[in-house]
């Protein structure tokens, strides 16, 4: 029912950026940017949660990002890169890249703004927009080649 209901909201949008975008990156950008506001979600909950801990940011972002590596997986696979092979062996191997490239992502993109801001001295949140854009084209062909590509064929 979850996956019809996201299935059947993704074509509804999917004419308002037709023009622009193929298929694929748009449903890519569009899985991101629900998984990334699910982010936010788990992370807002989790911080209130553990507010009285000196840990209470730290806790929240590691949560937030364990639950996100597994509906980013699950969106990518049902919705992007559907044509990647459905074998339980291989979609442990997937979801294991997956979480690779996701931490990879993370911690580039906190070094990448840091550089930015330090080195060229650019405003944070020219940095951080100007990261993300770079980051969501770089993850974009690591889980595409990488994590989802598809499977060899025995002739």
């Amino acid at each position: 029912m979850v996956k019809n209901t996201i299935l059947q909201l993704l074509k509804l949008g999917y004419p308002l950026f037709q023009k622009l975008l193929p298929y694929q990156v748009y449903t890519y950008l569009a899985t991101g940017a629900l998984n990334t506001a699910l982010n936010i979600g788990i992370f807002m909950l989790c911080y209130q949660l553990f507010n009285t801990s000196m840990i209470a940011v730290e806790a929240a972002t590691a949560i937030a990002l364990l639950l996100t590596i597994l509906s980013g997986y699950w969106l990518q696979m049902n919705f992007v890169f559907t044509e990647s092979g459905s074998d339980k062996k291989r979609r442990a191997g997937q979801l294991t890249k997956y979480a690779l490239v996701a931490i990879q992502g993370q911690l580039s993109a906190y070094l990448l703004t840091k550089t930015m801001i330090i080195v060229l001295h650019l405003n944070a949140s020219c940095a951080y927009i100007l990261t993300t854009v770079f980051m969501l084209t770089v993850n974009y062909f690591l889980q595409k080649y990488f994590t989802f590509k598809k499977a060899k064929r025995l002739s």
